[in-house]
């Protein structure tokens, strides 16, 4: 279970693939039986006081190995810019209750009804255009 979360508006969000509108509702849906909750995971947090944009990119890549995620096959990463671009598109950030994620992880939450491809093209859309390739 998870519940609403607070993330700033300028908090650099880290999404990992798919990135395809079809490929994302795909992953939507399947998620939605494994877990109940129409969500897509994201990385992401502020930076820290003296901290470059770079190090903070660094830091969400480490965290998102902490829970999982492995490098060799999450190579390519896209960063959106603020958390406020998906906040302006409706979208809120949950939590889970459980305690079992690091505390730089997210799920965006796309509501309680079954998402339509407009609504992940919608979310899609929050993201740079280039990804960037992890550099360590």
């Amino acid at each position: 279970m998870s519940s609403e979360a607070e993330v700033p508006p300028d908090a650099l969000v880290l999404r990992f693939k798919p990135m395809d509108p079809e490929r994302c509702l795909k992953r939507l849906n399947q998620d939605f039986r494994d877990t109940g909750d129409y969500s897509l995971s994201v990385f992401a947090d502020v930076q820290n006081p003296g901290e470059a944009v770079d190090d903070l990119k660094q830091r969400l890549l480490a965290a998102s190995e902490l829970q999982g995620i492995n490098p060799s096959s999450n190579k390519a990463y896209y960063v959106c810019t603020r958390a406020e671009k998906l906040l302006e598109r409706k979208f809120t950030f949950r939590k889970d209750e459980d305690g079992d994620e690091v505390p730089e992880h997210y799920s965006v939450d796309f509501g309680s009804s079954a998402p339509t491809l407009e609504d992940v093209e919608r979310f899609l859309e929050a993201f740079d255009d280039v990804p960037e390739k992890r550099t360590k």
